[in-house]
C-alpha cells in the first residue's frame, strides 16, 4: 500500500542534450526578455541511503573486479535432530541421527523440558558416534531416572553442553571452524552532459541563473548530471543484482565484456537475512522480538540500526511509543548526520538500543514511493557493530592479483576501485568540440560534452544477522 500523494509527479526529464531544439521548447520559461523567468524547485533535493553511507564513512577501497570476503563462522552450534527420536524408558540411551558434526563423545546433550517429563530441560551424555555424515549419536542419561516420554520431532535442536570425563581419560576430538566466502563485483554507472555552443552565453533571468543547481547552464547541467549519477549509485546500493543472464557490452576493440554487477541491500537482504513480518501495524511486541532475532545469530545484546519507510516511520509515531525520543549529543557520527539532514531517534526496547531514521528516497514519489510499491511499509534492521573480514582480491576471471588483507568493516559498506594511482570513485571528464568555454578541441562540432562515471561496489557482510521488516 502506499501512501496518498497528490497529482503526478513534472520532471521534464528526457534523453538528449542542450541544443537549440531544447532550447525551442523551454525558451519561453528561460530566456531573457521574452517571458519572467520563474523556476520553480518541483521537488527538493533529497538526501539518500548513500550519502548517509557517505557521511558515516562506510566506504573502503578496494583494488580488483572479484573480490572474495571470507567471514568466520559462529563458534559453537545446536545439534539439530534429522530423523524422530522415539520414547524411552529411565535410564535408557536415546538414539539421535543428525547432519551436523558439532557432537563429540564425552560431551552433554541437554533435551527440551517438553520431551522428557520436567519441567527444566535434562541432560544426557554423548556415549558413542558413527558415521560420517548424517552422524549417528548415542546418548546416555546422566540421571537413571530421566527418560524421553515425548517422541523428539525432526528439527528439534539440542543444546551442546560441557563435556564430563573420568581421571586419567583421553582428551576429546578437536574442533575445526569453517569459513564461509562470498564474492563480490563492482558496478560501472555512467551519465553523459551534452551542450550545444552557444547555448552557455545566452543570457537568463536572474532568478534561474541563482538557482541553487548553478548559476550558469553548464554548471547547472554538470549538477544534474552528477546528482543523477547518484541517484543511480543509491539505485544500485538499494537494489542491484547480479548478471546471472549472460548480458555483454563491447569495448573500444570490439572485444564482449559482461556486464557487472551484484546484490544490492534488498534482494541480498531477501536472500540472507531474518524476516520479520507484520501485519497492520508495527507494535511494541515487534521491537521485543528483534532482541530474540539477533540473539538466534549471536548478537545478544547491544544496539542496532533500524531504517524504514515513510509509512512505518508514521506507523512508529502513531504507536505511541512515548519513550521515543530525539537523539541528541553521543558520537560524533550520529551529531554529524542530524547536521547534513538525516533526523536520529533512538530508544530502548527489551535491552536493545534502536536508533531510528527514516530512508528519505523512499518518500520519493518519481522513484520509490511511486503508486504499487511497498518501499514505503518496508524496514531494515543492522547490529551497530563491525564485522571483521579477510578480503582477497581477484582479476577478471579468478586469478589472485593481490595478498588477502584483514578488514573491519560494517555490515553494509561502499567499495570503490582505486588502485596504482587510478580512482574510479568518480571520473569527471570533457570531450569538448569547436567551443569557447576554453577546452582543447577533441572534434569538430559546435558542441561541447562532459562524460562521468563510478565503479562502485555493495559489500552486505553477516546479513544473517541482519533482519529485513516485512508487511503482509
Amino acid at each position: 500500500m502506499s501512501t496518498p500523494k497528490g497529482a503526478a509527479p513534472q520532471t521534464g526529464l528526457g534523453q538528449g542534450g542542450y541544443s537549440t531544439a531544447w532550447r525551442l521548447t523551454v525558451e519561453d520559461e528561460t530566456l531573457l526578455p521574452q517571458t519572467y523567468g520563474k523556476l520553480v524547485n518541483l521537488y527538493g533535493d533529497q538526501l539518500r541511503l548513500w550519502d548517509l553511507l557517505m557521511w558515516a564513512k562506510q566506504t573502503t577501497d578496494i583494488s580488483s573486479r572479484l573480490i572474495t570476503v571470507l567471514e568466520e563462522g559462529f563458534i559453537h552450534d545446536t545439534l539439530d535432530v534429522a530423523t524422530q527420536v522415539g520414547t524411552s524408558l529411565a535410564g535408557a540411551d536415546i538414539t539421535v541421527v543428525s547432519a551436523k558434526n558439532t557432537g563429540r563423545i564425552g560431551f552433554n546433550v541437554h533435551i527440551p523440558a517438553a520431551y522428557v517429563n520436567s519441567e527444566i530441560a535434562l541432560t544426557y551424555i554423548i556415549s558413542n558416534k558413527s558415521g560420517s555424515g548424517p552422524y549417528t549419536y548415542t546418548l546416555t542419561p546422566m540421571s537413571s531416572t530421566t527418560l524421553v516420554n515425548v517422541a523428539i520431532p525432526v528439527g528439534q535442536k539440542l543444546i551442546v553442553g560441557a563435556s564430563a570425563f573420568a581421571p586419567g581419560t583421553q582428551q576429546p576430538a578437536a574442533m575445526k571452524r569453517a569459513f564461509f566466502s562470498h564474492t563480490h563485483k563492482p558496478r560501472i554507472m555512467k551519465e553523459t552532459l551534452e551542450l550545444e555552443g552557444g547555448q552557455q552565453s545566452l543570457q537568463e533571468w536572474k532568478d534561474i541563473s541563482q538557482s541553487q543547481w548553478g548559476t550558469t547552464l553548464r554548471a547547472r547541467g554538470l549538477n544534474e548530471t552528477e546528482f543523477r549519477l547518484r541517484i543511480q549509485m543509491n539505485d544500485y546500493l538499494l537494489m542491484g543484482v547480479p548478471n546471472d543472464n549472460t548480458l555483454v557490452g563491447s569495448n573500444k576493440l570490439g572485444e564482449s565484456n559482461a556486464v557487472l554487477s551484484d546484490y544490492g541491500l534488498v534482494p541480498g537482504m531477501y536472500n540472507d537475512a531474518m524476516r520479520q513480518y507484520y501485519t497492520g501495524a508495527y507494535t511494541k511486541e515487534n521491537f521485543d522480538t528483534i532482541k530474540f532475532l539477533l540473539a538466534s545469530q549471536g548478537v545478544g545484546r547491544g544496539s542496532v540500526m533500524f531504517k524504514f519507510g515513510q509509512e512505518l516511520g508514521l506507523n512508529l509515531e502513531n504507536m505511541g511509543l512515548n519513550f521515543i525520543r530525539e537523539f541528541s549529543g553521543g558520537t560524533d557520527l550520529y551529531q554529524n548526520l542530524y547536521d547534513v539532514g538525516f533526523v536520529m531517534k533512538k530508544f530502548t526496547k527489551n535491552g536493545i538500543e534502536n536508533y531510528l531514521i527514516e530512508i528519505p528516497e523512499f518518500s520519493n514519489p518519481t522513484m520509490y514511493a511511486a503508486d504499487g510499491f511497498n518501499f514505503e511499509t518496508l524496514g531494515m534492521i543492522f547490529p551497530n557493530a563491525k564485522v571483521t573480514t579477510t578480503m582477497n582480491y581477484s582479476d577478471d576471471v579468478g586469478r589472485s592479483v593481490a595478498a588477502s588483507e584483514k578488514k573491519a568493516l560494517s555490515h553494509l559498506t561502499l567499495g570503490y576501485l582505486g588502485y596504482q594511482g587510478e580512482s574510479r570513485k568518480l571520473i569527471v571528464g570533457d570531450a569538448a568540440g569547436v567551443n569557447g568555454l576554453g577546452l582543447k578541441f577533441t572534434n569538430d562540432y559546435d558542441q561541447s560534452t562532459w562524460y562521468m562515471l563510478s565503479e562502485m561496489a555493495v559489500f552486505l557482510l553477516s546479513l544473517n544477522q541482519s533482519i529485513l521488516v516485512l508487511k503482509v
